[in-house]
């Protein structure tokens, strides 16, 4: 790790930048270098905000000569390492939402959040690939490939990406396009964060004069019968409906109010592009497998999609485990009496999600993120706290072996945990494809991404 004297030009950079670059003993430091996850600890050189390209290029300039890397991070999520010898950037300046309704397409500067994006689209019969929370980077997403509530019937985000504006390690700033630069657009389709510093993104707009959706919330006893209700439900629903559905044990911890300290709360959200009677067997088919306690499906304005799912909106640390699956009833049972089993205490949350459509077929336009094959998306969570991590693993395992092989090795790339690298999101080949342009386009390994090509 490079120490403070060693950074002669980044330390002259901060006259010009001001409290904009923040290095380590400042009163801010740990508030600027905190990432979404708070179980992370991520120990950068110093914290930039550019406020314009000018600045993104002498930051590049700066890293260079002090032999330190650059590494994007717009709103914290994706943190995968502790990032010494390295500039954590974070891209906030960079806020512009574009929308050409006509030609259906959107550009979105680099720091801008899907909220931003879906605001910007009210009232205009159109969505983005959009995830499931407002506070989410839009570009970050996009770059990482994004399962979105649309992925059943339009792909992954990273498939409706046209172009990127990008400032790469030979100081150019460009947009690039299939047209000219066709094997890097493939990579930054998926694994965009270490290719170089993306100011904005060009991305399809796709109809939607109706969208509905929201949530049910059943009984805390129906986590299994609900979960094998969805994935049944899932077999035969249509693509354009996206069906999640999760079981939450509340902690015993001073945030949760008194009575519902340690209840399971059980829920499916959706999200339907069409009426929601396009979709009436397959919801009233989960509805009927437990004691619906709320149900808010209805119509949903564009601009509420990100608050479907009522994802929370602060940081938090975390563990997390995630795989790709093949879910049967059989499957199901033993995964959930597992969850609810005394090895799996620690894990408070488990969830799946219903793939297939769109992303089991080869994408509108050709990227790392490709074809996923798997029907079904695992995931399971823990508090991020350090006296939790060994019995969170001890579950974790517990919930994989309960899988057995339905499971794969793989799980989609915005969930893979920290210090996995894309190997375990994409083949292996195409993995070694994308360091291939990596090495081509950044020789020097200037910029660091989230994940390794590992």
């Amino acid at each position: 790790m490079n120490d403070a004297a060693s950074h002669a030009a980044l330390d002259s950079l901060g006259t010009s930048l001001g409290d904009r670059l923040t290095f380590p003993g400042d009163p801010l430091w740990d508030a600027v270098r905190s990432p979404w996850n708070l179980a992370v600890d991520q120990r950068p050189a110093a914290v930039a905000v550019p406020a314009d390209v000018d600045e993104v290029r002498a930051l590049l300039e700066a890293a260079r000569a002090d032999g330190l890397q650059l590494a994007v991070q717009p709103s914290g999520h994706g943190a995968s390492g502790s990032l010494e010898g390295t500039v954590l950037v974070r891209t906030s300046a960079f806020r512009d939402v574009e929308v050409d309704t006509e030609a259906r397409v959107a550009r979105v500067g680099a720091g801008a959040s899907w909220g931003a994006v879906l605001d910007a689209l009210a009232g205009s019969g159109l969505v983005p690939v959009t995830g499931t929370s407002r506070i989410v980077n839009a570009t970050a997403f996009t770059l990482a490939g994004g399962n979105s509530w649309f992925a059943r019937s339009l792909g992954f985000a990273s498939s409706s990406l046209r172009a990127v504006e990008l400032l790469t390690a030979d100081g150019r700033h460009r947009w690039v396009r299939d047209a000219d630069e066709p094997e890097l657009m493939w990579a930054l389709r998926g694994a965009g964060g270490a290719f170089g510093i993306a100011t904005a993104i060009e991305i399809d707009l796709h109809p939607a004069p109706v969208i509905s959706g929201g949530r049910i919330v059943f009984d805390g006893s129906d986590v299994a019968a609900v979960f094998r209700a969805v994935v049944a439900a899932g077999r035969t629903a249509p693509d354009s409906l996206a069906l999640h559905a999760g079981a939450m044990r509340l902690p015993d911890i001073a945030q949760v109010p008194l009575h519902l300290r340690g209840t399971t709360v059980v829920t499916v959200e959706t999200v339907q592009l069409g009426e929601p009677e396009a979709a009436a067997a397959a919801l009233d088919s989960i509805r009927s497998s437990g004691t619906v306690v709320l149900d808010t499906v209805g119509r949903v304005d564009v601009e509420l999609l990100g608050v479907v799912a009522e994802e929370p909106t602060d940081p938090s640390p975390g563990f997390a485990w995630s795989a790709l699956a093949e879910l049967d009833d059989e499957v199901i049972t033993r995964l959930v009496t597992t969850w609810e089993s005394a090895e799996s205490r620690a894990v408070v949350a488990i969830s799946l999600r219903m793939l297939g459509g769109a992303l089991a077929a080869p994408p509108q336009r050709p990227g790392i993120a490709g074809v996923v094959s798997a029907p079904h998306f695992v995931r399971a969570r823990a508090i991020g706290r350090p006296e939790f991590e060994a019995a969170a693993e001890q579950g974790f395992t517990a919930l994989r072996a309960a899988l057995g092989p339905a499971a794969s090795d793989r799980t989609l790339c915005t969930f893979l945990a920290p210090g996995v690298g894309y190997a375990g999101a994409y083949a292996r080949a195409d993995v070694a494809r994308a360091a291939r342009v990596k090495a081509t386009i950044d020789p020097e390994d200037r910029f660091r991404g989230n994940r390794d090509f590992v």
